[in-house]
C-alpha cells in the first residue's frame, strides 16, 4: 500500500508502535495523525527507543546525542504526552506509552496546547470511526485492554463480597498519585459536532502514568476525597467505569458513556465478550418484579438488556431480558430500576484479570505472537530485572500458553527454564 504523506521516519515509527501487541495498521489517516504529532526527525527518534522503561543515558546511546542534547528532546516529548516521564530512584525514567490507551489519548486529554485538537480529532475519528481494521485489531486481544468495574453499592447489600481490585473506590484510596484530565473520547466528538452532555472533565488516570501527566498540565491533581466525589458524579450521570485490565497499579479509569466511548463502541461493533473484561457479577432480572418501562434498556451500555412481551398467569406484558454474553456487569441498569427488578449476581465462572502491566502485555504478545519484541529488543540494553519480570510471568503460565511463548522466542534457555518450572510443580503435586 502506498502513503503519499509517509517519508522515512514516519514509516520507522510505525515499524516500532507496531511491535507493540496492540498495532496500528497504516493507513494515510495514521500517517496525518502522526504528522501532526510528531515532526518527521522526532518520529525517527521515537523508533529508536526500547519497548522497555529507559533513561537519557539509553536513548543518548540509540540517538548517539549527548545526554544533555537527549534530555532536552525527552522533556520537549513528554510535554507533549507522548513519552511517560516518571522518576525512579532519583533518576527521570521514560517510557513510550501504546497509542491505546496511551498517547491519543493523552493529546486530548487537555483542551488546547501545542498541537491543532480539532483537526486531530477528525483524524481520530476516520482512523478510530470510519476506518475499522484499527478497532477491530485492538478489541481482538484475547487479553482485552480493559474492564469493567461494578457499582458497587447495587451489590454490597446483598451479602456479595467485592474484592479490593474489583472497586474503583480502592483503586482511588490506594493510588500514589491521582489525576484528571478531559475525556478523550467526548472532546473528540465535540469537535465533530457529536458530543453527549456527559461530564467531560472526569477522566482519571493514577500512579506513574497521572504523576506524568499533571507534571506536563495534561490532568490536574486531585485529592482522593474530590476523586470519590467525580466517582459519584459519574454514576449519577450513569456512566460505566472502564479502566485498566490489571490487579495491581491501575493506571486508568474511565467514566464512559455509550455513544462516545470508542471502548463501548467498538465492543458492540465486534462483539462484547472478546472486547472488554466484564466485571465477576452479572445482571439478574426478577420477572415478577419487572413493570416493562424500558429504563434498564435506555442506560444499558452495551445493549445487552431488551424488552418482549410475554404472557403471565393473566395477560400479557413487556418484561425485561438479558442477552448473557454481553452484560459487562456494571450495574448502571440496577440504579436505575424503580421497582427493583434487577439484582447483581456472581458470575458462576470468575473473570481472569492479569495481575499487573507485565502479566498482561507479556499475554497480548504471545496472543499476538509478539512475544521476541519483549524479550529480545535491540534497541535495549540488556536489563535483568527487567528479564526477570517477563520470565517470571512466563513460568506461571499454563502450559499451552508456556508453549505459545517458547515458539516464538526459539530459546534454549527459556524452554529450559519451563521444563524446570515444571518439573518442579510436577513434584510438588506429588508431595
Amino acid at each position: 500500500m502506498g502513503h503519499n504523506t509517509a517519508k522515512k521516519g514516519y514509516d520507522k515509527l510505525v515499524k516500532r508502535l507496531n511491535k507493540f501487541p496492540q498495532g496500528v495498521p497504516p493507513s494515510e489517516t495514521l500517517y496525518k495523525i502522526l504528522n501532526v504529532m510528531f515532526s518527521e526527525e522526532e518520529a525517527r527518534l521515537v523508533s529508536l527507543l526500547p519497548l522497555k522503561a529507559f533513561t537519557t543515558k539509553t536513548a543518548s546511546k540509540a540517538w548517539k546525542k549527548s545526554e544533555e542534547e537527549s534530555a532536552d528532546i525527552l522533556t520537549e516529548l513528554a510535554s507533549r504526552a507522548l513519552l511517560i516521564d516518571v522518576n525512579i530512584d532519583g533518576n527521570p525514567t521514560y517510557s513510550l506509552p501504546p497509542p491505546m490507551a496511551g498517547f491519543f489519548e493523552f493529546s486530548m486529554m487537555r483542551i488546547g496546547g501545542k498541537i491543532d485538537q480539532k483537526v486531530l480529532a477528525e483524524l481520530f475519528h476516520q482512523y478510530i470511526n470510519v476506518e475499522d481494521d484499527f478497532v477491530k485489531d485492538l478489541f481482538t486481544l484475547p487479553t482485552p485492554l480493559g474492564r469493567t468495574f461494578v457499582h458497587e453499592e447495587t451489590i454490597e447489600d446483598k451479602g456479595i463480597y467485592v474484592l479490593d481490585y474489583e472497586r474503583a473506590t480502592n483503586v482511588i484510596k490506594t493510588a500514589s498519585d491521582i489525576g484528571v484530565g478531559t475525556c478523550y473520547c467526548r472532546h473528540k466528538k465535540e469537535h465533530v459536532g457529536e458530543a453527549c452532555d456527559a461530564p467531560m472533565e472526569i477522566c482519571m488516570t493514577f500512579n506513574n502514568t497521572a504523576a506524568s501527566l499533571i507534571k506536563y498540565g495534561y490532568a490536574k491533581e486531585i485529592t482522593v476525597e474530590e476523586c470519590l466525589d467525580l466517582l459519584q458524579v459519574a454514576k449519577e450521570h450513569n456512566l460505566v467505569q472502564f479502566g485498566e485490565n490489571v490487579q495491581n497499579k491501575v493506571a486508568f479509569i474511565c467514566n464512559c458513556c455509550s455513544c462516545c466511548c470508542e471502548a463501548l463502541v467498538g465492543a458492540r461493533e465486534v462483539g462484547v465478550s472478546q472486547a472488554i473484561n466484564s466485571s465477576n457479577f452479572i445482571a439478574h432480572i426478577i420477572d415478577e418484579l419487572c413493570t416493562g418501562c424500558g429504563k434498564c434498556v435506555d442506560v444499558c451500555p452495551v445493549e445487552a438488556l431488551s424488552l418482549l412481551s410475554e404472557h403471565t398467569t393473566s395477560k400479557r406484558k413487556k418484561i425485561a431480558r438479558l442477552t448473557e454474553e454481553n452484560c459487562i456487569g456494571c450495574g448502571v441498569c440496577v440504579r436505575v430500576c424503580k421497582p427493583d427488578a434487577i439484582e447483581m449476581n456472581e458470575r458462576k465462572v470468575k473473570v481472569f484479570t492479569p495481575i499487573d502491566l507485565t502479566h498482561r502485555v507479556v499475554l497480548e504478545a504471545i496472543e499476538r505472537g509478539k512475544l521476541q519484541n519483549l524479550i529480545f529488543d535491540n534497541q535495549a540494553h540488556f536489563n535483568h530485572r527487567v528479564l526477570a519480570s517477563i520470565l517470571g510471568v512466563i513460568l506461571k503460565l499454563p502450559p499451552m500458553k508456556q508453549i505459545m511463548a517458547s515458539e516464538q522466542v526459539k530459546s534454549k534457555y527459556i524452554t529450559k527454564l519451563i521444563e524446570r518450572s515444571r518439573k518442579k510443580q510436577k513434584i510438588k503435586n506429588a508431595k
